[in-house]
């Protein structure tokens, strides 16, 4: 739908002086004022060039070249024939060069019922959205990512469903009218504060769980809390209004050793088992590539690129505990301050001196003693998780991030309700996927990016109801088709067996490959 930069841009500067009324009590000047603060912690997008316009494109999840071609996508030409021949399909170096200039990357898409979307990536059915990725069935959102199932009035914030009034929280569900949290969840009114769940009206607390009016893990009685919490946001907004920005809150806690050296912690029983994992990994192999693998810890690094992978980090208590390394915010904690999740809960009880509730200084001044993040989170039914810092009803997942309702997944990020993926980032209600991204209800695919409905089918781009299909870009509904030209079934199926040997042969050799989806459009 047509408009106006102006018109959007009064939109959602009329959203964002709504969320800051309600979040501070009053407006603080106009979004524009603000920008570079919300996107601060925007994942690693990237704005590229129409090579038909000259057209800004933004893309969501940026692993190409810098020699890939793109359109914007009302540009593009669904389902346009390239005209590869038998010939160029006998091996993949030939294929690849009848199709690098001729195939094209898409940016700028906005699908289904979107409107009224600016600077924008990978939106569905969204309206008034601006500087985001991967948006979907929401309203008034600016400068975030992944914000889904119907939130509103969204600014600088990141992996969230359900939220509403929200200025810079990451990883939510269901939060309302909060500001500068994460790992917050079916709470309300929370101000800079982490790993909390099921409560409202809390300020710098860490680590809670059904608890209200609490300042520094402190709980205080109703009138007193709402006293300190107007006073305490009142100059957090008059700092914004002066400097157009305010720290985060891991910014704001001192990156130094606890004075506390020990915790009376019962060993915990963990029952890990790699072998479901290996199983899963080869059967998925096997029906991809017709072989059966090595160990899956063989392929790792093949496996682990273009994900949000983690890394151990040993915590000031002794224990071990993951950092997902991609991941905004999360991943900028302070280490001297990261915990497990178990020691959080125990940490948690540790509490501000009502003494130093004074304002904000006095608050800043004593989050030193009592403030701990953690990147854990295990909630649900969940057996078998081998370094995957963050679960939900997740069995038999090793060295991945964010997995909800998934089953058999390895060394992928966001998988969510799916199973048997494996080098995958953020894929939905999908089985048997290698190294796919952006992706939602797949069947036996690899190589996927920016894929829906599809099954059989490898190498595609930003494609629709696939089966049997290998290196397509841009189709929707297409069967047994190589380089988005079509074949007999009998000649489809020879062409595909030869490709799919080259591949698994060089993957068998080096427990890797060269080609990607996000490599072929373009030379370089």
């Amino acid at each position: 739908m047509p408009m106006s930069s102006n018109t959007l841009d009064s939109k959602l500067d009329s959203s964002w002086r709504s969320a800051c009324r309600i979040i501070f009590g009053r407006e603080i000047g106009p979004l524009a004022k603000y920008q570079a603060w919300l996107g601060a912690s925007l994942p690693r997008g990237a704005r590229r060039k129409s090579h038909l316009s000259g057209k800004d494109v933004a893309v969501a999840f940026d692993a190409f070249p810098s020699s890939a071609r793109f359109v914007s996508s009302e540009e593009l030409q669904l389902n346009r024939g390239y005209g590869v021949s038998v010939n160029d399909m006998k091996d993949v170096d030939s294929l690849l060069g009848a199709l690098s200039e001729k195939c094209e990357y898409a940016g700028n898409r906005h699908l289904g019922n979107s409107a009224f979307v600016e600077s924008s990536d990978i939106v569905l059915d969204s309206q008034y959205v601006r500087n985001s990725t991967n948006v979907e069935e929401s309203q008034y959102v600016d400068s975030s990512f992944m914000i889904r199932k119907g939130s509103k009035h969204i600014f600088g914030c990141g992996a969230l469903g359900n939220g509403e009034f929200l200025i810079r929280v990451t990883d939510s569900y269901g939060q309302k009218r909060s500001l500068e949290s994460s790992m917050v969840g079916t709470s309300s009114d929370c101000y800079f504060c982490h790993n909390v769940l099921g409560s409202r009206e809390m300020m710098f607390s860490f680590g809670q769980r059904n608890k209200s009016y609490c300042i520094g893990n402190t709980q205080l009685p109703k009138e007193k809390y709402l006293e300190l919490k107007r006073k305490i946001l009142a100059e957090v907004a008059d700092i914004l209004e002066k400097e157009g920005s305010f720290p985060s809150l891991g910014e704001l806690v001192p990156n130094v050793k606890p004075r506390a050296a020990s915790l009376a912690l019962a060993p915990e029983k963990q029952v890990q088992n790699m072998a479901p994992i290996e199983k899963g990994f080869a059967t998925t192999y096997n029906i991809l590539l017709k072989r059966l693998p090595g160990s899956i810890k063989d392929y790792e690094g093949w496996l682990s690129a273009r994900t949000i992978g983690v890394h151990e980090v040993v915590t000031s208590f002794g224990s071990i505990t993951h950092v997902p390394d991609s991941m905004p915010v999360l991943k900028d904690f302070p280490r001297q301050r990261l915990v497990t999740a178990r020691e959080s809960f125990e940490l948690a009880k540790l509490q501000m001196p009502q003494a130093s509730m004074t304002g904000l200084e006095g608050v800043l001044g004593a989050l030193g003693d009592m403030a701990y993040f953690t990147n854990e989170l295990s909630d649900g039914q969940n057996s078998n998780l081998i370094a995957c810092p963050h679960a939900y009803n997740v069995v038999n997942a090793y060295k991945g991030y964010d997995g909800v309702y998934a089953e058999n997944v390895a060394l992928s990020s966001m998988a969510l309700n799916s199973k048997y993926a494996y080098g995958c980032h953020r894929v939905l209600e999908s089985q048997f996927s290698l190294k796919c991204y952006n992706s939602q209800y797949l069947n036996r695919c690899m190589e996927l990016d920016s894929c829906n409905r599809c099954a059989d089918s490898y190498f595609c781009h930003n494609s629709e109801a696939l089966s049997e299909c290998m290196f397509c870009f841009n189709m929707k509904g297409a069967r047994h088709t190589i380089g988005n030209t079509a074949l007999p079934k009998e000649q489809y199926a020879q062409v595909k067996g030869a490709l799919v040997g080259q591949i698994a042969d060089e993957l068998g050799k080096s427990k890797g490959l060269r080609l990607s989806v996000f490599g072929i459009a373009g030379k370089g």
